[in-house]
């Protein structure tokens, strides 16, 4: 895929969005981290340049299509916090709107699966910032056709026919829109 046909899909979602699925979920796995300090804990790494570079471009990309979230569950460990922290230079997202989450770190498909369907049915843009393998499998899991891989900083957006988050996940969830970095 060229840069011009990503940017050109990236606009035309946000003209062809509509409303008639009534719950999306956008599956973000953080952006590339540095392993070159071993004294940091696998928590504590932050992000490398690479990571840096790509989260604000991958907000950007979000805010033109249009996608807008009404909570956002992030990981709480340091390479997912940054890495929210640079989405927000490319998308408006409200402070309150936040949950960071030590639960999250490391987590599984289906314990990443069960915060989502514990939100309250008021909500119906939620995203989710994680880690691999559980971000990917949860892709995986949600989504109606195969996503491939989740690289760092790739977002997965899934939308669902659904009035609660309780069973949301039992309609598979229509991809939306993808975004890899590599692609904007």
């Amino acid at each position: 895929m060229t840069i011009l046909q990503n940017v050109i899909d990236i606009l035309s979602y946000a003209k062809t969005m509509t409303n008639n699925r009534k719950r999306t979920v956008t599956l973000i796995r953080h952006a590339k981290s540095s392993w070159s300090d071993p004294s940091f804990t696998d928590f504590e790494r932050p992000l490398n340049k690479r990571g840096v570079r790509d989260a604000p471009r991958v907000g950007t990309a979000l805010e033109q299509a249009g996608i807008s979230f009404d909570r956002v569950l992030c990981s709480d460990a340091q390479r997912a916090r940054q890495t929210l922290s640079l989405l927000r230079q490319g998308i408006e997202i409200d402070e309150k709107n936040i949950e960071y989450r030590h639960d999250m770190y490391g987590a599984s498909a289906d314990h990443l699966l069960s915060c989502i369907t514990g939100q309250p049915d008021s909500i119906s843009n939620i995203a989710l910032i994680g880690h691999n393998p559980g971000m990917e499998d949860l892709a995986y899991k949600l989504a109606e056709e195969p996503v491939g891989s989740m690289q760092t900083c790739c977002v997965v957006h899934l939308e669902f026919d659904s009035d609660k988050w309780t069973d949301f996940y039992q309609a598979e969830g229509k991809v939306g829109l993808m975004i890899r970095p590599r692609d904007l």
